[in-house]
């Protein structure tokens, strides 16, 4: 399909235009302020164990912001429609850092109402542009992740207010899990067989995908009455959704280390969940998969192909430049790390500053990568 891209688009300012520009680095920024404290933590810098709050800043503030970004600049092109408004745009600036602050704060309820002026725009944004024809099956995913972060606040902060733990665990696994994990397998199903073959996605009914959607929301309830269950049914339906639509038994075929990495992130959902459904007993060991291995990997290498395509520097996609090839490394030092930090708790700070020292650095490549100017001489793509 064509994307048309409206005349409202091209005259609009560039921050409007192209919001990647300035969500992109505004989410990398967010990653530091939910990683550092791990490694001060680790140095004996501070005693604090802010755990929550790094779920929260990862999950609401870093990775958030990365999925506004992309959402805000793709949805206008691939509809033919406005720019998201000015308004639109500073709430949705806001929202991230406000959920942030408020969190390491410990204002729980405060972090929660940003998260969900976040979403409200958001939704009225995307609703507003789709019409029938302008979105590929797998896009229900993208609503009901919406939705999912919706439900899992109000559940999360009813069950806390209420004293019902089980509702406050299951609305918290919505929103880090439920909301990522749905846009992956919205714009995945699409995306990551074009990035990485030029080649249209599998066919799977939108009937399939809602199904698929029900079972998936039905493990977060399950979990509350066997992990393994829940976790196996979970790995089911993100296998079901992704791996037809996006055909991950075809390897990339174009050159470029961007689109391996994309590859193997993708893989790397289902595998993580698959992993707490046979070793229930390493539950955050399968989960940091799927946060580290898909959740940051995939983000930060689609970022990679959105700010080179649309900057200029395609030739850049076909490539594998020495900044991307340590991006790589050390997010797959830092998931060691942090798998070490259950597997050998005796080095507990040993493997957790390791982790995060890992995961920050490979932000600054990241960083390096798209600032920095191009060199002619580049180590061409060869895995």
């Amino acid at each position: 399909m064509e994307l048309r891209v409206a005349s409202s688009v091209s005259e609009a300012p560039a921050w409007r235009r192209e919001p990647y520009r300035v969500f992109f680095p505004l989410g990398a920024a967010l990653s530091w302020a939910g990683v550092l404290h791990w490694l001060l933590l680790a140095l004996g810098i501070t005693g604090e164990y802010r755990s929550i709050f790094h779920s929260m800043a990862q999950i609401q503030g870093f990775l958030a912001s990365f999925a506004v970004g992309f959402l805000f600049t793709m949805i206008p092109r691939r509809t033919g429609t406005a720019p998201p408004a000015p308004w639109q745009m500073v709430v949705a600036l806001a929202a991230p850092i406000g959920t942030t602050v408020s969190a390491w704060f410990e204002q729980w309820a405060l972090a929660q109402v940003f998260w969900l002026a976040l979403l409200a725009v958001v939704i009225g944004f995307a609703l507003r542009r789709f019409r029938e024809g302008d979105v590929p099956p797998s896009f229900v995913w993208v609503i009901a992740a919406l939705l999912l972060g919706v439900a899992g606040a109000i559940l999360a902060g009813f069950g806390a207010a209420t004293e019902r733990i089980w509702l406050h665990d299951v609305g918290r696994g919505l929103v880090l899990q439920g909301v990522m994990s749905g846009l992956i397998l919205g714009v995945g199903g699409f995306l990551i067989p074009a990035i990485c073959r030029a080649a249209p996605p599998g066919r799977l009914p939108r009937a399939a995908h809602l199904a698929l959607v029900l079972v998936f929301v039905a493990s977060f309830l399950l979990e509350q009455e066997s992990i393994r269950a829940a976790f196996a049914l979970r790995a089911v339906a993100v296998g079901l959704a992704l791996i037809p639509s996006a055909r991950l038994w075809l390897r990339p075929t174009l050159p470029g280390l961007h689109r391996r990495l994309v590859f193997i992130a993708a893989w790397m959902m289902p595998l993580g969940y698959a992993v707490v459904a046979v070793l229930p007993q390493y539950r955050r060991i399968g989960l940091h998969l799927v946060f580290i291995g898909c959740y940051a990997l995939l983000t930060l290498s689609v970022s990679v192909h959105v700010v080179l395509s649309h900057g200029g520097r395609a030739e850049l996609l076909d490539m594998a430049p020495h900044p991307l090839r340590a991006l790589g490394a050390l997010l797959a030092l830092a998931l060691a790390c942090r798998l070490l930090v259950d597997l050998d708790p005796a080095r507990f700070n040993l493997w957790l500053g390791l982790a995060a020292a890992s995961f920050l650095a490979a932000t600054l490549c990241w960083g390096w990568l798209l600032l920095r100017r191009p060199r002619p001489a580049l180590v061409p793509a060869t895995i």
